[in-house]
């Protein structure tokens, strides 16, 4: 259609002079350019029509594979804590916890309570007026012993001097020198110089005997005060470990008992993660070096056995097992009774497909993929099963070599054009998470 047959549709007759003389006013121009307008349009949407296809959406693209892996089962552990220390009263007294609060960090030596220690340092004097008396009887008995020591000297050279005079006395009534009265009277003096002499050497021997046993007393007295001042030293509580403080006695200053637990302390860098594993999976087990977890807030953790206790619970046919970290978590996630969903094998590794994980949708009733099937986006249900480093292990919808979209998935839909690098869409290498 041309402008002139366009305007002669459209133009309006004048309307006849308006106030102004010399000006005429028509609507005829309007109507030409609303043509116009509509003679651009048209033309736009016909090129558009002339073009063909839809644009095509950005994607990138990753293949199916079959890894050899053991298919997994995902059970609930919990951390605990692997170096705990528990400071408890060491007598029965009153106790005033010092400038404390739950949760600080303290260091080994450092003071955490004071304990009240009156009556020990009582039972301290008692001991040291003993062993003070000890040392005196010892000493009198050490002088005692040195003039008994001196006494039987002189007691052994009378008995001998009167042995010998019996010995004469007896030669001399053989001569008939001298009545036998004599000689028996010095064979009776000789006699009880000898019996004096061991009197004398009984004696001795009974106050050394005494002097050994005062000494016995004295080193037991001297233990049990070098006992006491390390009791009294002991009564000032005091951490043994570095650790930060996750119990603390209720009161500020109270009475604690013999054994009562003031303070408890955890390692904070320290963990273990105890999981229940039934029986029967404990042989696939021990052919793994390492095991994939994950705590709640979905924190990577890998974990490797460390041991399989010797206890059964014969209601659920489980075992305790007890895994380390194999890598230094961070911080915030170690807690003492936190939840770990820990990937533990239930069968022998084994070659199953894996799609990648960028790849999975989530969906009412299950997941889905995109296919990449040449230039167009196939819509596939699939059926996962464990997770896996690489990805998830497919159980069925997925065969070895699909080529799934992998990114800009997320806007897709069943049959929409897509476009990718490669036309034999090589598979991305991607480093799981």
């Amino acid at each position: 259609m041309t402008a002139a047959k366009l305007f002669g549709r459209f133009a309006i007759p004048p309307m006849g002079r308006t106030s102004k003389p010399g000006r005429r006013f028509s609507v005829s121009g309007v109507g030409l350019c609303f043509a116009l307008c509509c003679i651009c349009l048209s033309g736009t949407a016909a090129l558009a029509q002339s073009n063909g296809k839809p644009k095509a959406a950005k994607v990138a693209v990753s293949a199916v594979k079959t890894e050899i892996i053991a298919d997994f089962a995902e059970l609930q552990g919990r951390l605990v804590a692997g170096a705990t220390e528990s400071v408890t009263a060491v007598v029965s007294a009153e106790i005033e916890i010092l400038d404390l609060r739950l949760g600080d960090m303290v260091s080994s030596g450092q003071g955490i309570a004071q304990q009240d220690h009156d009556d020990l340092s009582l039972d301290l004097v008692l001991l040291q007026a003993q062993l003070a008396e000890t040392k005196l009887k010892n000493i009198d008995i050490n002088a005692e012993i040195e003039s008994d020591l001196q006494l039987l000297d002189l007691a052994e050279q009378q008995a001998a001097l009167r042995a010998r005079k019996a010995a004469r006395a007896e030669e001399l009534v053989a001569n008939n020198a001298l009545p036998a009265e004599a000689a028996e009277t010095a064979l009776s003096n000789s006699l009880a110089a000898r019996q004096n002499l061991l009197v004398q050497k009984t004696g001795l021997a009974r106050k050394k005997a005494q002097l050994a046993l005062n000494k016995v007393q004295e080193d037991r007295l001297r233990a049990q005060i070098k006992q006491l001042d390390a009791d009294i030293a002991s009564t000032t509580l005091r951490a043994r470990s570095d650790g930060q403080l996750v119990f603390m006695f209720d009161d500020k200053r109270g009475f604690a008992r013999e054994g009562d637990v003031i303070a408890r302390l955890i390692n904070p860098s320290v963990f273990e993660v105890e999981v229940e594993v039934p029986v029967l999976q404990l042989a696939y087990l021990q052919e793994t070096t390492k095991i994939q977890a994950r705590t709640l807030d979905d924190y990577p953790l890998t974990l490797t056995p460390r041991v399989v206790l010797p206890v059964q619970n014969t209601r659920t046919a489980t075992r305790i097992v007890r895994f380390d970290l194999v890598t230094p978590a961070d911080a915030s996630v170690l807690a003492e009774n936190a939840v770990v969903n820990v990937q533990l094998p239930v069968t022998s590794p084994s070659p199953v497909l894996v799609v990648p994980k960028d790849a999975v949708i989530p969906v009412a009733g299950g997941h889905i993929v995109y296919l990449a099937d040449n230039d167009r986006a196939r819509r596939q249900s699939i059926r996962l099963g464990a997770a896996v480093v690489s990805g998830f292990i497919v159980r069925s919808g997925l065969q070895d070599g699909d080529v799934v979209v992998t990114r800009g998935n997320e806007q897709l839909s069943d049959g929409k054009l897509i476009d990718y690098p490669g036309s034999d869409a090589q598979p991305e290498k991607k480093v799981d998470s």
